[in-house]
């Protein structure tokens, strides 16, 4: 059995779930005074959870202290006599089987007994079976405010990842599969397919920082100082039981036991310690660049450079990435490391950088009047979509209808495009900064280092 999180529901859900068209169910015919927009997003919720199409025709649907048939007045009644109307309306959380045997009558009666076990005591619940996937799967829409004490649901009522251990007992009792060891730590399948495609993922990236950083350094302060000057935080504590890392641009810290069985606390201080018998042979943690040349001709990063602009920007940044020109042969071993964490995101690169060029955009001024040109198309084209959905709503024949639907389809397919170059306008924006900014320090670290094997070259002769 696999258990998902809980989420809350506070307004409509539109772009998450396809509510049902279910209009004994969902319209407003309801005798109390409040708007038809109020609790929409409680109606949906348990509309969706009631698909007749997905519970053969609300076969598996029950309710814990309520009534299924008019479960959203109810939830309704105990918030308004508790006068706790606003803020989240209700809870929604599913819980899937493994077999794909089960049969819809024991999924149900195991949703029942897991419902009534967590929240049954002091909250309303609908509880259904959804038949139409692989694997059959319970919802549960629970309300927000107890009908016992008006009090909310909190604290281990809505820790998800606590009820693991109700379902492994349901399960374990009617001879199901639960996994008594399961491991929390291991990467999802995404990312173990791109590493299996040999394509960089932030596990890679930092486990190839890591073992640079361990291969240049003979002391844990010196490792410590090579993973700041790569971009890392980290938290290398000796009372830590594990030891973590941040990549920059990251939020979420690695462990780096996950990495592999040389990546735990003591085996990354032996192999440290291991350094220091070869201490001679260890290279210094920046490798030297400079050649004295007698004639410098000018490269095409150089000229790159000199273009200009966000376009002119983000195609040295290419360039700089090793991916421009096609025919430059890569060598991501060399790749300064700031730049390294950028070879995951260079689809997102490459569309930024086609905008670019084709809208002939260069500065801050050009990209910002470009977004407020497709903010304002998307909103024409929102209302022509709402005066359609209006439509839909009069007495119109079959075919006016469908053309009408057709129409919305078409202006959500434009929507879609003109909201996805939206949101590459804000990330040029915001990666622009961030490239100047890795730009400038891997250039200051050049010609401090040009400087360097100047120096010592000057002095031999």
């Amino acid at each position: 059995m696999a258990v998902t999180k809980l989420w809350s529901v506070t307004e409509r859900l539109g772009q998450v779930i396809d509510y049902a068209t279910n209009p004994e169910k969902t319209s407003a015919n309801i005798k109390r005074e409040f708007s038809p927009e109020q609790y929409q997003a409680l109606a949906d919720v348990i509309a969706y959870a009631k698909d007749e199409e997905k519970t053969e025709r609300e076969f598996y649907v029950e309710g814990i202290n309520c009534n299924v048939a008019i479960a959203r007045e109810q939830f309704i009644t105990v918030k308004e006599q508790y006068q706790k109307t606003e803020g989240i309306q209700a809870y929604h959380g599913y819980l899937s089987f493994k077999e794909t045997d089960i049969s819809p009558e024991m999924a149900q009666k195991i949703g029942m007994e897991f419902a009534n076990e967590v929240w049954g005591k002091r909250f309303q619940v609908v509880v259904t079976t959804h038949l139409n996937t692989k694997h059959l799967h319970c919802h549960f829409v629970i309300n927000s405010i107890s009908f016992v004490d008006g009090k909310h649901l909190w604290g281990e009522e809505k820790a998800w990842f606590k009820f693991r251990k109700v379902a492994d007992r349901i399960c374990e009792k009617y001879g199901l599969y639960y996994d008594p060891n399961p491991n929390r730590s291991k990467q999802s399948d995404y990312l173990t397919m791109k590493e299996k495609a040999g394509m960089p993922t932030r596990y890679s990236v930092a486990k190839e920082a890591i073992d640079y950083a361990i291969d240049h350094s003979k002391t844990l302060k010196e490792f410590q100082f090579a993973l700041k000057e790569m971009g890392y935080a980290y938290n290398l504590s000796p009372s830590r039981k594990y030891w973590t890392v941040i990549p920059k641009g990251y939020d979420k810290p690695i462990r780096l036991k996950n990495l592999g069985a040389d990546y735990t606390n003591d085996r990354i201080v032996e192999r440290i310690k291991e350094n220091r018998d070869r201490w001679a042979e260890i290279e210094p943690f920046q490798r030297a660049t400079y050649k004295p040349r007698q004639y410098r001709m000018q490269t095409r990063g150089q000229k790159l450079k000199k273009k200009g602009g966000l376009y002119g920007l983000y195609l040295y940044y290419c360039y700089r990435l090793g991916y421009l020109p096609k025919y430059k042969k890569q060598n991501n071993a060399r790749l300064h490391y700031l730049l390294k964490d950028d070879l995951m995101k260079l689809d997102k690169i490459t569309d930024e950088v086609r905008l670019l060029g084709r809208e002939n955009i260069s500065t801050d001024e050009q990209l910002f009047s470009y977004k407020t040109s497709l903010e304002e198309q998307m909103k024409n084209l929102i209302a022509g979509r709402t005066h359609l959905r209006k439509k839909r709503r009069t007495n119109i024949d079959d075919g006016q209808l469908q053309a009408a639907k057709d129409e919305i389809a078409s202006i959500n397919g434009e929507l879609k495009k003109l909201r996805r170059e939206v949101k590459l306008c804000e990330d040029i924006a915001e990666r622009s900064k961030v490239m100047e900014e890795n730009l400038e320090h891997i250039e200051t670290e050049e010609q401090k280092q040009q400087r360097k094997e100047k120096s010592r070259y000057e002095q031999r002769w």
